[in-house]
Protein backbone atom coordinates (compact mmCIF):
# COMPACT_ATOMS: atom_id res chain seq x y z
CA UNK A 1 0.00 0.00 0.00
CA UNK A 2 1.15 3.38 -0.79
CA UNK A 3 2.10 5.88 1.62
CA UNK A 4 1.20 9.15 0.44
CA UNK A 5 3.18 11.54 2.56
CA UNK A 6 7.18 10.19 2.83
CA UNK A 7 9.16 11.63 5.55
CA UNK A 8 13.05 10.83 5.51
CA UNK A 9 15.54 11.86 7.78
CA UNK A 10 19.52 12.62 6.78
CA UNK A 11 20.91 13.97 9.80
CA UNK A 12 19.37 17.07 10.97
CA UNK A 13 17.58 17.76 7.76
CA UNK A 14 13.52 16.54 6.93
CA UNK A 15 12.42 15.20 3.21
CA UNK A 16 8.72 15.16 3.32
CA UNK A 17 7.56 13.44 -0.17
CA UNK A 18 4.29 14.07 -1.63
CA UNK A 19 3.84 10.04 -2.68
CA UNK A 20 0.99 10.08 -5.46
CA UNK A 21 3.16 10.27 -9.17
CA UNK A 22 0.87 8.77 -11.05
CA UNK A 23 -1.36 11.71 -10.41
CA UNK A 24 1.44 14.03 -10.62
CA UNK A 25 1.32 14.39 -7.10
CA UNK A 26 -2.63 15.62 -6.69
CA UNK A 27 -3.56 15.29 -2.52
CA UNK A 28 -6.40 13.98 -1.71
CA UNK A 29 -8.15 15.20 1.52
CA UNK A 30 -6.11 12.36 3.34
CA UNK A 31 -2.81 13.46 2.20
CA UNK A 32 -3.64 17.10 3.05
CA UNK A 33 -4.01 15.82 6.18
CA UNK A 34 -1.26 13.58 6.13
CA UNK A 35 0.70 16.54 4.91
CA UNK A 36 -0.69 18.63 8.19
CA UNK A 37 -0.09 16.59 10.58
CA UNK A 38 3.84 15.79 9.41
CA UNK A 39 4.65 19.16 9.53
CA UNK A 40 3.67 19.94 12.80
CA UNK A 41 5.19 17.04 14.18
CA UNK A 42 8.31 18.33 12.19
CA UNK A 43 7.96 22.05 13.10
CA UNK A 44 7.99 20.38 16.68
CA UNK A 45 11.36 18.37 16.62
CA UNK A 46 14.08 20.07 18.00
CA UNK A 47 16.21 17.97 16.36
CA UNK A 48 15.01 19.25 12.77
CA UNK A 49 17.01 22.30 11.57
CA UNK A 50 15.48 22.55 7.98
CA UNK A 51 12.01 20.70 5.76
CA UNK A 52 12.42 20.05 1.90
CA UNK A 53 8.94 19.75 0.65
CA UNK A 54 9.07 17.71 -2.75
CA UNK A 55 7.37 15.28 -5.34
CA UNK A 56 7.55 11.75 -5.89
CA UNK A 57 9.20 11.50 -9.10
CA UNK A 58 10.49 13.74 -11.52
CA UNK A 59 6.68 15.09 -13.37
CA UNK A 60 5.55 16.97 -10.68
CA UNK A 61 6.28 19.19 -7.46
CA UNK A 62 2.39 18.39 -7.06
CA UNK A 63 -0.75 19.27 -9.61
CA UNK A 64 -3.00 20.45 -6.46
CA UNK A 65 -6.41 19.30 -5.63
CA UNK A 66 -6.76 15.88 -6.57
CA UNK A 67 -9.96 16.73 -8.96
CA UNK A 68 -11.65 13.51 -8.95
CA UNK A 69 -12.77 13.84 -5.89
CA UNK A 70 -14.61 16.97 -5.66
CA UNK A 71 -17.81 15.24 -6.54
CA UNK A 72 -18.01 13.28 -3.53
CA UNK A 73 -15.63 15.61 -1.10
CA UNK A 74 -16.49 19.07 -2.36
CA UNK A 75 -19.43 19.23 -3.95
CA UNK A 76 -21.98 20.71 -1.32
CA UNK A 77 -21.80 24.02 0.17
CA UNK A 78 -20.61 22.38 3.39
CA UNK A 79 -18.18 20.35 1.88
CA UNK A 80 -16.86 22.87 0.52
CA UNK A 81 -16.00 24.67 3.53
CA UNK A 82 -14.52 21.71 5.57
CA UNK A 83 -12.39 21.36 2.53
CA UNK A 84 -11.19 24.48 2.45
CA UNK A 85 -10.53 24.91 6.48
CA UNK A 86 -8.37 21.61 5.90
CA UNK A 87 -6.32 22.68 3.29
CA UNK A 88 -5.88 26.35 4.68
CA UNK A 89 -4.80 24.18 7.95
CA UNK A 90 -2.16 22.65 5.91
CA UNK A 91 -1.19 26.07 5.01
CA UNK A 92 -0.79 27.67 8.12
CA UNK A 93 1.22 24.18 9.24
CA UNK A 94 3.71 25.09 6.76
CA UNK A 95 3.63 28.69 6.83
CA UNK A 96 4.29 27.99 10.52
CA UNK A 97 6.97 25.98 10.88
CA UNK A 98 9.30 26.97 12.64
CA UNK A 99 12.39 25.26 10.71
CA UNK A 100 13.29 26.73 7.66
CA UNK A 101 10.92 24.89 5.12
CA UNK A 102 12.31 24.62 1.10
CA UNK A 103 10.30 23.17 -2.13
CA UNK A 104 12.20 21.39 -4.30
CA UNK A 105 10.40 21.50 -7.51
CA UNK A 106 10.35 19.49 -10.33
CA UNK A 107 8.18 19.22 -13.06
CA UNK A 108 4.29 20.79 -12.79
CA UNK A 109 3.75 23.08 -9.48
CA UNK A 110 -0.03 24.48 -10.20
CA UNK A 111 -2.52 24.67 -8.22
CA UNK A 112 -2.60 23.83 -4.45
CA UNK A 113 0.33 22.68 -5.34
CA UNK A 114 2.24 26.31 -5.82
CA UNK A 115 -0.16 27.37 -2.51
CA UNK A 116 2.27 25.12 -0.75
CA UNK A 117 5.35 26.29 -2.51
CA UNK A 118 4.66 29.36 -1.90
CA UNK A 119 4.13 28.73 1.80
CA UNK A 120 8.00 27.82 2.15
CA UNK A 121 10.36 29.85 2.74
CA UNK A 122 12.67 29.38 -0.42
CA UNK A 123 11.57 27.45 -3.39
CA UNK A 124 14.07 26.15 -5.76
CA UNK A 125 12.80 24.57 -9.06
CA UNK A 126 14.99 23.43 -12.24
CA UNK A 127 14.52 24.63 -15.57
CA UNK A 128 11.77 22.27 -16.92
CA UNK A 129 9.16 23.51 -14.03
CA UNK A 130 6.04 25.04 -15.08
CA UNK A 131 3.35 26.98 -12.76
CA UNK A 132 0.25 28.03 -12.85
CA UNK A 133 -3.31 28.23 -11.18
CA UNK A 134 -5.65 27.33 -13.67
CA UNK A 135 -8.34 26.91 -11.52
CA UNK A 136 -10.62 28.61 -14.15
CA UNK A 137 -10.51 25.81 -15.90
CA UNK A 138 -12.12 24.11 -13.34
CA UNK A 139 -15.00 27.04 -12.85
CA UNK A 140 -13.43 27.40 -9.29
CA UNK A 141 -12.46 30.51 -7.53
CA UNK A 142 -8.95 30.59 -5.12
CA UNK A 143 -10.30 32.15 -1.70
CA UNK A 144 -8.54 35.09 0.44
CA UNK A 145 -6.83 32.24 2.55
CA UNK A 146 -5.15 30.70 -0.64
CA UNK A 147 -4.25 33.74 -2.48
CA UNK A 148 -2.30 35.07 0.65
CA UNK A 149 0.96 33.43 0.12
CA UNK A 150 1.09 33.91 -3.59
CA UNK A 151 0.18 37.97 -3.12
CA UNK A 152 3.50 37.58 -0.48
CA UNK A 153 5.52 36.81 -3.06
CA UNK A 154 4.78 38.05 -6.22
CA UNK A 155 2.12 41.34 -5.30
CA UNK A 156 -1.29 41.91 -6.03
CA UNK A 157 -0.77 42.81 -9.69
CA UNK A 158 1.12 39.28 -10.14
CA UNK A 159 -1.04 37.42 -8.34
CA UNK A 160 -4.15 38.59 -9.86
CA UNK A 161 -2.10 38.17 -13.46
CA UNK A 162 -1.20 34.36 -12.47
CA UNK A 163 -5.04 33.34 -11.12
CA UNK A 164 -7.10 35.61 -13.71
CA UNK A 165 -4.98 34.31 -16.43
CA UNK A 166 -4.96 30.58 -15.47
CA UNK A 167 -1.96 29.97 -17.65
CA UNK A 168 0.93 27.74 -17.15
CA UNK A 169 4.47 29.25 -17.90
CA UNK A 170 7.88 28.42 -17.36
CA UNK A 171 10.52 28.57 -14.51
CA UNK A 172 12.15 32.04 -15.87
CA UNK A 173 8.74 33.96 -16.02
CA UNK A 174 8.71 32.13 -12.38
CA UNK A 175 11.94 33.74 -11.16
CA UNK A 176 10.79 36.99 -12.88
CA UNK A 177 7.16 36.98 -11.12
CA UNK A 178 9.48 36.03 -7.13
CA UNK A 179 7.55 32.77 -6.86
CA UNK A 180 10.81 30.76 -7.17
CA UNK A 181 13.97 31.75 -4.98
CA UNK A 182 16.65 30.08 -7.90
CA UNK A 183 15.94 28.38 -10.98
CA UNK A 184 18.76 25.65 -11.52
CA UNK A 185 20.38 24.67 -14.84
CA UNK A 186 19.76 21.37 -14.06
CA UNK A 187 15.88 20.04 -14.69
Amino acid sequence: MRQPILTEREGQIATVTLNNPEKLNALDLGMWQGLTETMKALSADDAVRCVVLRGAGDRAFAAGADIEEFRTRRFTRDQAREYGEITHTTMRAIQDCRHPTIALIQGACVGGGLEIASMCDLRICGQSSRFGVPVNRLGLVMSYGELGGLMALTGPAAALEIVLEGRVFDASEARVKRLVTRASLAS
